[in-house]
């Protein structure tokens, strides 16, 4: 599973809510976020933050999409880490629904 995560940027990347937006298969979010190769961001978490999730989202706020090794389907050129994706969280809200739920 996916992990979606909303983070924002504060002298590094602090996770929204602290912990993932959403959990998804792979293929949901891929697409639905476009998750492509040349969207490799990271390798480094965000870190957790203990504050409530933000009632709105700001411009920078983004979204990045954690995969893991057992993510990957065979063959996949895809590698372990975080691929941001062009759409805001509140993008990713109106096509999966409540987050942290």
């Amino acid at each position: 599973m996916a992990k979606v995560w909303f983070v924002r940027q504060e002298n590094r990347l602090c996770a929204l809510g602290g912990r993932p937006a959403y959990d998804w298969p792979l293929d949901t979010v891929q697409w639905s976020l476009d998750i492509g190769l040349h969207r490799f961001y990271t390798v480094l978490a965000p870190v957790l933050d203990d504050r409530q999730p933000p009632l709105e989202f700001t411009n920078a706020d983004m979204v990045l999409v954690e995969i893991q090794r057992e993510d990957l389907p065979a063959g996949s050129n895809y590698k372990v880490g975080f691929y941001s994706s062009p759409y805001s969280p509140q993008a990713a809200v109106e096509r999966f629904g409540q987050p942290w739920a």
